[in-house]
Order: C-alpha cells, then sequence, then structure tokens
C-alpha cells in the first residue's frame, strides 16, 4: 500500500525512463529506475493491527531502520517551545522523540483516540532532526483531546525533509492508529503525554512500529 498519488507519479518515471534506454543511454535508465525505487519505498503506506487495550497510547512514528529509533524520552514543562497549548503552568508533560530515517515509513499516526483542539504550523530551518532542535526546526503541532487530557503530536522537519503534511483539521474526531499526517524525506515525530497519569513501555533507543508499538498507557484522573 502507498501514499495516495505515488503509483501514478512512478508509472510515469518509469515511462520516462524507457526513452533513455531506446536511445542508448541505459545509464540515464538506471539512475532514473533508482529514483523510481526510492520513492516507491518512501511513499509506502502499510496497513498496521493497532492494539485496543484500555489506556494504551501508540507510537505516531516508525523508527526501525538505520538510525532510526526512539532517540529521546525527557520531562517537559509550560515555558518549553508549544507546551502553553498542552499543559497547565503547574503541570509537567513526557516528551517521546522518534527519529525517522530517510528509508523509515513516514506516515504518522494518531496515538490515541480523541477530538483535534488545534493544530499549529511553525516555520523554521532544517536541521538534521536528531538532538534538541525543537526550537529551531520547522515544525506543526496537533493537539488531540483525549479522555486522558491533552495529547500532542509534533511532527517536525530534518535536513532532507522540507514539507510536512498534515491530514487532519481541527474539529476532527479521530481514532487510535488512523493516519495523521506525514514528513517528507527523514524527520522526527515528538509525542507529549500528561506525566501525572503515564506509565511509559518504552526506553531510549527502541524501535517503534507506528500503530503497533504501545508506547505508555495512560490512567483516568
Amino acid at each position: 500500500m502507498f501514499v495516495k498519488g505515488t503509483l501514478k507519479k512512478a508509472g510515469i518515471l518509469l515511462t520516462l525512463s524507457v526513452l533513455p534506454f531506446l536511445f542508448g543511454y541505459a545509464l540515464v535508465s538506471f539512475i532514473i529506475f533508482s529514483i523510481i525505487a526510492f520513492i516507491m519505498q518512501f511513499f509506502r503506506d502499510p496497513n498496521r493491527k493497532v492494539p485496543q487495550e484500555k489506556g494504551a497510547i501508540v507510537a505516531p512514528a516508525d523508527g526501525r531502520i538505520l538510525k532510526g529509533k526512539i532517540d529521546k524520552i525527557e520531562i517537559v514543562e509550560y515555558k518549553d517551545p508549544l507546551m502553553e497549548h498542552l499543559l497547565e503552568k503547574d503541570k509537567k508533560g513526557i516528551r517521546i522523540s522518534t527519529f525517522m530515517s530517510p528509508f523509515d515509513v513516514h506516515v504518522n499516526r494518531v496515538p490515541v483516540s480523541g477530538k483535534v483542539n488545534m493544530t499549529k504550523y511553525c516555520p523554521g530551518k532544517f536541521k538534521i532532526a536528531l538532538g534538541d532542535i525543537e526550537t529551531e526546526n520547522e515544525k506543526n503541532l496537533i493537539v488531540i483531546d483525549s479522555e486522558y487530557g491533552k495529547i500532542g503530536v509534533i511532527q517536525i522537519a530534518g535536513f532532507v525533509a522540507r514539507r510536512i503534511v498534515q491530514y487532519v483539521n481541527a474539529g476532527d474526531e479521530v481514532n487510535i492508529g488512523d493516519r495523521i499526517g506525514m514528513i517528507r524525506f527523514g524527520s522526527r515525530v515528538d509525542l507529549i503525554l500528561p506525566y501525572e497519569n503515564c506509565k511509559l513501555m518504552v526506553e531510549e533507543g527502541d524501535k517503534p512500529t507506528a500503530a503497533e508499538t504501545i508506547v505508555a498507557v495512560m490512567i483516568n484522573n
């Protein structure tokens, strides 16, 4: 399964790749075929088996290939970037950051069922999406009102990624595991959870599968 429009684009490139070969430019055809292969693997969008356990929060992004992984888990506060949209001034949250290599699936998933409260796009730089780049890189915040409180998904563009795509809008009802958007060509996705009623199920270095890996379990207040 692929992102909508991928097969059409690949078909056009495939047709064009035949022409250089017919005129004796085999190397050009090989380069175009390589581009097609990259497009096909990058824009894949596999179906996932979404867990239905009570309180489960699933990974919003894949981090499985090469350096893809959960590269940071930390406590955040109201004063941190974008946290004023998620936390009260006297509350804390937990940030789970997943780095996606250019070879990971880049379609992002809804971590928990609820209603999209708001979205906010923030222009910025395109540094490598590892480490502390929350304040500088281009990013997009999606806030979901769930039965466990406000939960945030922050799509952060990286050095190769140059376009953040959002599939949902404020007011939309979403279900756990739904497709929420994608970031094209290498990036990071941050998941922000309430601190008080959150039990982590992952560690730094783990390699999550979007919509399948349970990263935390929430308990109602």
